[in-house]
């Protein structure tokens, strides 16, 4: 079974939306209460009610600006490895699970970089459209998608994409939903 979700940061908080299922508000820190492991500096908290009192997990930052994803029960999901901030071309994002599998996407699959190709035209005459017209820019950004497949792995299936409209989908079990919504926060996240 697929699970697709959106991220929806909105004036109330930050929450995550999957399709079929109850929403996964996100909270800045640690729920109160809640003690961490020595070292662990709280980032984020993945939890099921708008009071964060029972949380899904707990995403922290380690040494090296690694962030782990927690269980309640403090068992490691998997690490979570952010681009450099200055890393403009094609950022990789990486998740390692604690099997040893490693997941990385790279922002830009090569049918998005085509389709960006293909409709640059079209965004050139909307951009001198909008320089002629009154009307305020919003940021343009490229339609690329996201794709995290495991190193090597070209032509293989993805475990999580995020489309260019914004919505995650995990294929199958591949991966711990708790890793993709902490995947989602992080990517986006303020650092």
């Amino acid at each position: 079974m697929t699970l697709t979700f959106t991220r929806n940061p909105d004036d109330r908080g930050y929450e995550l939306r999957p399709r079929g299922a109850d929403p996964v508000h996100v909270h800045r820190g640690a729920p109160n209460g809640h003690a961490l492991p020595e070292g662990c500096k709280p980032r984020f908290t993945l939890a099921a009610d708008p009071g964060g009192a029972s949380p899904l997990a707990v995403v922290v930052r380690q040494e090296g600006g690694r962030l782990a994803v927690l269980d309640p029960h403090h068992e490691r999901l998997a690490t979570l490895q952010l681009p450099p901030r200055k890393k403009r071309w094609r950022p990789a994002y990486e998740i390692h699970l604690p099997d040893g599998t490693v997941l990385r996407g790279r922002r830009g699959t090569v049918p998005s970089l085509l389709l960006c190709l293909l409709l640059l035209p079209f965004a050139l005459l909307w951009l001198v459209a909008l320089a002629l017209s009154d009307s305020p820019a919003a940021s343009a950004t490229a339609p690329l998608r996201t794709a995290w497949k495991r190193p090597g792995d070209v032509f293989g299936r993805p475990s999580l994409t995020e489309s260019a409209r914004g919505r995650f989908r995990v294929r199958g079990d591949s991966l711990d939903r708790r890793v993709a919504y902490a995947q989602a926060v992080a990517k986006y996240w303020e650092r």
